[in-house]
């Protein structure tokens, strides 16, 4: 064997051995985790007791999950993703409202996915210092595929079936079975009709 192939095989070894213990918490501590869910390396919750993950999803390495509760709002957050979904790599989901990710939904890696905003509307104070606020939800219908590099933003409805192109920024809705490429996003026509 080589000896590169022998430090990489122990290396990989080690690292399931360090973030096991952590993974197999997490997966007792969310509001709900269906069966057979695979975290890899990295994954990061914070408040994962907002976060319900249905049977058979994939959780790549180094995913942030950053659910925050807003202080005197009453709502409590959810983030709801479906079975069979993917979540590629430096993926991060941030949630202090609602966030519904449907079944079979691919998104690839470094993908960004929020449902709330900085305020910036009081002039003389650092946006860092300004309470989060959520002008709306964020739904992404089955069967959906997110490429690389993507940010969807706030208010947003993905329907089911789409293609979202990489490095697309989704400000407004996509209708079912519809292509969306571009910053903003804008539609390129229906899935059917477009080659890839």
């Amino acid at each position: 064997m080589n000896i590169w192939k022998y430090i990489s095989t122990i290396t990989r070894l080690i690292t399931r051995l360090v973030y096991y213990p952590e993974i197999q918490y997490y997966k007792t501590i969310l509001k709900y985790c269906g069966r057979n869910v695979k975290m890899e390396n990295g994954v990061n919750f914070t408040h994962p007791e907002f976060v319900e993950i249905d049977d058979n999803v994939t959780i790549n390495s180094h995913v942030w999950f950053s659910i925050m509760p807003i202080m005197g709002d009453g709502n409590a957050p959810s983030l709801k993703i479906g079975k069979g979904t993917y979540i590629g790599r430096f993926v991060q989901i941030s949630c202090v409202n609602r966030i519904i990710i449907e079944n079979d939904v691919l998104i690839s890696d470094r993908v960004f996915i929020c449902d709330s905003l900085h305020g910036y509307s009081e002039i003389n104070l650092p946006v860092s210092r300004q309470p989060l606020y959520s002008p709306g939800s964020v739904e992404i219908g089955s069967g959906t595929w997110v490429g690389i590099g993507v940010a969807i933003l706030p208010n947003v409805k993905i329907g089911k079936n789409c293609v979202i192109g990489a490095n697309t920024v989704v400000t407004r809705d996509i209708p079912d079975y519809h292509v969306a490429v571009g910053i903003p996003a804008h539609i390129v026509g229906r899935v059917d009709r477009c080659r890839g």
